[in-house]
């Protein structure tokens, strides 16, 4: 799968999608669907949650990516429609849901790949939506760790 190409919307992933298809997803679809997330916010290491195992696994490829501001542009787009997913649903904010782990992948996205400002700003915006919540204080650790 050639990262580059999807992110700017040129080239469907790995099942044949685009990203604006997967920008289309329904709450249902985005909940049930575990393969997206690694694909939208690569990272430079390999998932433990996914057994497709697309990553960044170089740096020269981080380091374009980096460069490019149309998929710098994509990710922080996704940045906004999942935060848009977690502000309409709050079965998240439990001692423990599949959806923290994806915080945590978003934080560490932004921050490798778009800047450390969208990174901080994505993590305190999920930070208000959580206020009050039962998230457990290891999850939390994690996303300020991210």
């Amino acid at each position: 799968m050639n990262f580059e190409r999807f992110l700017i919307n040129k080239e469907p992933d790995f099942k044949g999608r685009m990203i604006d298809e997967i920008w289309d997803f329904s709450d249902i679809q985005i909940e049930v669907n575990h393969d997206f997330i690694q694909i939208i916010f690569p990272l430079n290491k390999k998932s433990q949650s996914s057994f497709h195992g697309y990553y960044l696994d170089n740096d020269h490829l981080v380091n374009e990516l980096k460069k490019n501001s149309q998929i710098k542009e994509n990710i922080l787009k996704s940045s906004k429609w999942f935060l848009s997913f977690l502000k309409r649903n709050s079965h998240w904010q439990s001692r423990y849901d599949h959806n923290q782990l994806r915080i945590t992948r978003i934080i560490e996205c932004l921050r490798l790949l778009v800047g450390d400002d969208e990174a901080d700003s994505f993590y305190k915006s999920v930070l208000e939506l959580c206020k009050g919540s039962k998230i457990n204080k290891a999850t939390l650790e994690f996303w300020k760790n991210a």
